[in-house]
């Protein structure tokens, strides 16, 4: 079977299909571990700090000679080019609303924090808001909005990195992500489902437009893969 690197956005099913690869992957395969980075750092700092130690702990895997890599990890080209030139790239995409609304009510069910806005309408006013509803940008240029006042060039660059990926799946069509995941692997996947959100994600009617606006660059980037379904 093929080395495969699965990159792992938050809120995009992305727990169910990894869960499944490990399966098939039992003997040589590794999840990046969350949480970490400097403690004294505060907000988006602290985040940074995190995904750099994410970053060393995929690079631990690959050496290790791991087969199958999953986890919420930036996509890095130097990587790709360098020690994991081996490797076949995944991701799985979602239509950005809906994955932004879904991260919103996963954060304050799982991560409740007096701090946050404790409803959507009001959380749409924060800096927050604007990271969460900008991590295809984060995962695959490397910034969120909230780190770039053009975000135009980023939105090209992650374009550019998803095209390099081997399968990019949308999670409006699962058989499809599941076909082409048994067609690279050679093997079936078993169906397992981790980390649902206990009732499906509402888009409220009344904050679509502020949200898609907020979504702008994620939108583009996901209709650069999926512009039939994105525009329906």
């Amino acid at each position: 079977m093929p080395r495969i690197i699965y990159i792992h956005v938050p809120k995009c099913g992305g727990s169910s299909f990894g869960a499944a690869l490990r399966l098939r992957y039992v003997t040589s395969q590794a999840t990046i571990r969350l949480g970490g980075g400097d403690p004294t750092l505060q907000g988006d700092v602290r985040i940074l700090s995190d995904y750099a130690r994410r970053r060393d702990d995929l690079r631990d895997c690959i050496a290790a000679g791991k087969r199958m890599i999953a986890g919420h990890v930036q996509y890095d080209p130097d990587l790709h080019d360098g020690a994991a030139s081996g490797y076949r790239f995944v991701t799985l995409l979602r239509d950005p609303v809906d994955r932004f609304v879904s991260h919103y009510h996963y954060v304050q069910r799982k991560h409740p924090n007096p701090e946050r806005a404790d409803t959507l309408a009001a959380f749409l006013k924060t800096q927050d808001a604007r990271r969460l509803a900008s991590q295809y940008l984060f995962y695959f240029a490397g910034k969120s909005q909230n780190a770039a006042p053009e975000t135009a060039p980023l939105v090209a660059r992650a374009i550019a990195n998803l095209s390099r990926f081997d399968i990019v799946g949308d999670l409006g069509k699962p058989h499809v992500f599941a076909r082409d995941l048994r067609r690279l692997t050679g093997l079936p996947l078993l169906r397992w489902y981790r980390n649902a959100a206990p009732i499906p994600t509402r888009v409220p009617a009344s904050l679509r437009s502020e949200i898609e606006a907020l979504c702008a660059p994620d939108i583009a980037i996901y209709q650069s893969r999926f512009p039939i379904r994105a525009a329906a």
